[in-house]
């Protein structure tokens, strides 16, 4: 789930209570963090041996109490960080304008690392996609300090889940859809467009991790394994970008954050999400454990 700074600037008050109102409904379950965990259990089936090893030991030096230690939990562990470090809310995302799509423009340019300057110590403009990038150079970089390094692994499996979520990478001025309201709400009782994505659409593949990563898993083909691993965070963000224009915003009215509104989600449009969220879940995972294996498992 994500919540946004607009740059480094501290809300609005309005914006503000709004961030807090949405904090409060859907962290419980904030992918969320079902969508995370269902992705990190994919993703760990797919590991060489010695990829997996590498990640049981960095995963055994973290004694970081703000998820369990397991690898499905700490997938989930960046968005808890986020919450007390309002720096890396931007990290999360890439606002790419459905209408007028700029990748550059919605990561602040790619700005480049100082000097010497950890990729977790990065300026708050920045992108999910230059951080992908970023973190998965460090991991892969066995004289990155152990300490950052643990950090690399935890925001790496977590944004390249983020990055196949359509509404982290696409927005029509509603901030990923946050300023759409639904009305009525859906089932699970989201109360706007991006947690719906988030929560809702996740949560209609059902309620344990470990049985719907069983099930999505078992649909992965040999054809699926092979397409999914090409490409990079770039080409992965204007895959999800693609979707979000074509499925996400496909909206009988589309208010933004400056003409706010409601909109109505039909049975069709939530059949097609569902759908579209467990096809994303899976990619992310063979995406995650293809990086992992790239930086943990190679000669």
């Amino acid at each position: 789930m994500r919540m946004r700074a607009e740059g480094a600037r501290a809300p609005a008050l309005g914006v503000f209570l709004l961030m807090v109102l949405l904090l409060g409904t859907s962290t419980a379950r904030a992918w969320g963090d079902l969508g995370h965990e269902v992705t990190a259990l994919i993703a760990y089936r797919h590991l060489t041996v010695k990829a997996r090893t590498a990640l049981d030991a960095l995963l055994a030096s973290d004694d970081d109490p703000l998820t369990k230690p397991d690898f499905a939990s700490r997938a989930a562990w960046a968005d808890k960080y986020r919450l007390a470090h309002r720096e890396t809310s931007a990290w999360h995302f890439v606002d790419i304008e459905i209408e007028q799509p700029d990748m550059t423009a919605a990561c602040f340019g790619f700005p480049a690392l100082a000097a010497g300057q950890s990729a977790s110590q990065g300026p708050a403009q920045d992108c999910i996609v230059n951080k992908i990038e970023e973190f998965f150079g460090e991991l892969q970089n066995q004289t990155t300090p152990p300490a950052e390094r643990l950090l690399a692994l935890k925001y790496l499996i977590h944004f390249v889940g983020d990055l196949h979520q359509p509404l982290h990478a696409a927005d029509h001025a509603d901030r990923g859809g946050n300023c759409v309201a639904l009305a009525p709400s859906p089932a699970g009782g989201d109360k706007n467009l991006h947690a719906y994505w988030d929560i809702g659409a996740v949560a209609a593949l059902g309620r344990s991790a470990q049985r719907i990563a069983a099930r999505l898993d078992a649909d992965i083909t040999n054809d699926d394994l092979n397409a999914w691993t090409r490409g990079n965070a770039r080409t992965w963000a204007l895959e999800s970008f693609a979707l979000g224009q074509k499925d996400a915003y496909d909206l009988a009215a589309r208010p933004t954050c400056q003409s706010p509104g409601s909109t109505t989600l039909s049975a069709a449009y939530q059949s097609r999400a569902q759908q579209d969220a467990a096809l994303q879940i899976e990619k992310a995972a063979i995406r995650i454990a293809g990086l992992l294996n790239n930086a943990l498992g190679a000669n």
